[in-house]
């Protein structure tokens, strides 16, 4: 790592961007529920690493909703815009931005998706996204078979309205290697963590009577996930003493993703250790750096 770089994140397109001197990778960043909505504050031990280690860090700040595709959807719809004000900057600023001008979905391995807790369910939804087997059928209202067996007609419709106005070749997350640290693919417990292991049950059924429901459900996202022909490009890190939160997603996805998964570790740690400002946890960068290509700048 060179010491003398100084990470500075700034404001481009909705999202916070360290450009780089000379990248050898741009790795897109999604936090969990609440620290992810200022991940430059709560991420920065790790993202300032990785920055260190040669990438471009695009910080996009979680956003609340229940509704998790137009979620996914939106934290990306204007990437292409993104790459070209990343490229401006960089010129400008005397970097090298030949990266910024590659289409990130071809196989040079330059551009990668990094995610927490509840934030590795949006990068599933954008790789589920992918796999869409016949485009035009998204734009004529019917969804692929792989998607309307797992959810209902009325969720179908929301997703729809979120594709609406999308390439979905833009916002594709083909030959981008994603890292899932504590995976927290859940419904209302992520949008609402006092719900888990059961509290508040009135608060549940309230919410289930007025209709306020995630889309889509932990059900419904494993449905998908199992059915679809991607994630063969996926690492998962997780976390020994994560007995709650993580857990569940952790167990599934190694039951019936492991042979699909690029790597795996489980690290000592809680939920939240990814977390840090001035410091943090040196063996959460080393591995993620590590099941990063090994690719010079």
């Amino acid at each position: 790592m060179t010491e003398s770089l100084k990470l500075k994140f700034i404001p481009l397109n909705f999202s916070w961007v360290a450009l780089n001197p000379k990248p050898k990778g741009v790795i897109f960043f999604i936090g969990g529920a609440f620290f992810g909505t200022f991940p430059t504050l709560f991420y920065r031990y790790l993202l300032k690493n990785l920055f260190l280690s040669g990438y471009t860090i695009v910080a996009l700040p979680y956003r609340f909703t229940f509704r998790h595709w137009s979620v996914a959807v939106n934290l990306v719809k204007d990437q292409v815009t993104l790459q070209q004000a990343m490229r401006d900057e960089a010129k400008y600023l005397g970097y090298h931005y030949a990266i910024y001008e590659e289409d990130p979905t071809e196989e040079k391995e330059n551009y990668f998706w990094l995610g927490h807790s509840l934030g590795c369910k949006y990068i599933a939804l954008l790789e589920l996204l992918s796999d869409l087997e016949e485009k035009p059928k998204i734009q004529e209202n019917i969804c692929p078979k792989f998607i309307s067996s797992c959810i209902s007609v009325e969720q179908q419709k929301h997703l729809e309205e979120a594709l609406a106005d999308v390439d979905l070749e833009k916002i594709s997350l083909k030959n981008q290697k994603s890292i899932l640290m504590a995976p927290a693919i859940e419904g209302l417990e992520g949008a609402i963590p006092i719900l888990r292991e059961g509290n508040f049950p009135w608060l549940r059924r309230f919410l289930n009577n007025i209709g306020i429901k995630v889309e889509p459900s932990q059900k419904e996202t494993f449905c998908l996930i199992e059915q679809s022909r991607l994630f063969g490009l996926t690492s998962l890190i997780s976390f020994k003493q994560d007995t709650r939160i993580a857990a569940p997603t952790v167990k599934w996805l190694l039951k019936n993703l492991v042979e699909r998964l690029l790597n795996q570790e489980s690290l000592q740690g809680g939920h939240l250790a990814p977390l840090g400002w001035i410091s943090g946890d040196y063996q959460i960068f080393k591995t993620v750096e590590d099941f990063l290509p090994s690719v010079e700048g």
